[in-house]
C-alpha cells in the first residue's frame, strides 16, 4: 500500500510457483535414492557374507534334522530367503546392469508374465485377462526389464485383491509412434492422498512392504523414455497404465 498523487494504491504480486515445487520434490526424490544408493552397496555386502555361512550351517542341520525340528529349520530357511530377496531389491536399485535392447514381442512378454504369476491368482481366486486391440507392433525395449516392471505390478494387484476377482490387462496402438498398455484390478484401491508418494523409496502400502518395487518400475518405464501412471479409488480398484515408444 502506498501513494501516487496523493491516491492511495494498492500493489499485488503473484508469482506462479509451481515448476519450483515440482523441482523441489524432484531434487528431494534424487536425495533419497542417492542415500538408498549408498545404504544398498553397504548393507547388502555385509548381509550377504554371514548370510551364506548360516545357510551353509542350516543345510547340515536339517540333514540330520527330527520332523519336528525340520518344521522350525524349514520356517528359519523361508525368512533367510527373504533376507536375501530384501538384498536383492536393494541392489537392483543401483547395481550397474548390462542392458540389451531389442525389438521385442510384449504380448508374448505379458502372456510369459501372466503364466508366471498364475498359480498365485488361481490360489486367490483371481482371473487374469489379456485383450489386444489390433495388430500389435513389436516394442524395442530390454526384455529382463520390462518383465521386472509388469511382474511387480501384477502382483501388487493380485495382493490388494484378497477376496478374489478380475485383473484386466489391455494393450492397444496409441498412435504411430506409441503402444498403450492399462492394468485394471478391482482390489482395496489407494486413497489420493496416498497415490502422490507411490514410486517413492521406503514408502509402501504393504506391511511388509519395503518401497522399492514400485519405485524400480518407474526407474525402468523413465530410462526407456515411457511413462507410467497410476490412478486409483478406495474399495472400487487401481489402473496402471504405462505408455512405450516403439523405437
Amino acid at each position: 500500500m502506498f501513494n501516487i498523487e496523493n491516491k492511495k494504491v494498492l500493489l499485488i504480486v503473484s508469482r506462479d510457483r509451481t515448476e519450483y515445487l515440482k523441482t523441489e520434490e524432484l531434487l528431494q526424490k534424487s536425495e533419497k535414492l542417492a542415500a538408498v544408493g549408498q545404504l544398498a552397496t553397504a548393507i547388502a555386502h555385509e548381509i550377504r557374507n554371514p548370510l551364506t555361512a548360516i545357510k551353509g550351517f542350516m543345510q547340515l542341520l536339517t540333514e540330520k534334522a527330527s520332523k519336528e525340528e525340520l518344521t522350525y529349520l524349514n520356517i528359519i530357511s523361508s525368512e533367510i530367503e527373504r533376507i536375501e530377496m530384501i538384498t536383492d531389491e536393494f541392489m537392483s536399485v543401483t547395481k550397474p546392469q548390462a542392458v540389451t535392447f531389442q525389438s521385442i514381442d510384449l504380448q508374448l512378454l505379458i502372456q510369459q508374465v501372466i503364466l508366471l504369476l498364475q498359480p498365485q491368482a488361481t490360489m486367490k481366486n483371481i482371473f487374469i485377462e489379456l485383450n489386444s486391440y489390433g495388430e500389435m507392433p513389436f516394442v524395442y525395449c530390454e526384455s529382463n526389464q520390462m518383465k521386472q516392471v509388469f511382474i511387480n505390478i501384477l502382483k501388487n494387484a493380485i495382493e490388494a485383491m484378497p477376496y478374489g476377482g478380475e485383473i484386466k490387462v489391455e494393450l492397444k496402438k496409441k498412435d504411430n509412434n506409441h503402444i498403450h498398455i492399462q492394468i485394471i484390478d478391482e482390489g482395496v484401491g489407494v486413497s489420493k492422498e496416498r497415490i502422490k508418494h507411490l514410486g517413492e523409496p521406503f514408502y509402501s502400502i504393504k506391511e511388509d512392504g519395503i518401497g522399492l518395487g514400485l519405485m524400480i518400475c518407474f526407474n525402468i518405464i523413465q530410462q526407456h523414455k515411457g511413462t507410467l501412471s497410476i490412478e486409483s479409488e478406495v474399495n472400487k480398484g487401481t489402473s496402471v497404465e504405462i505408455c512405450l515408444p516403439l523405437e
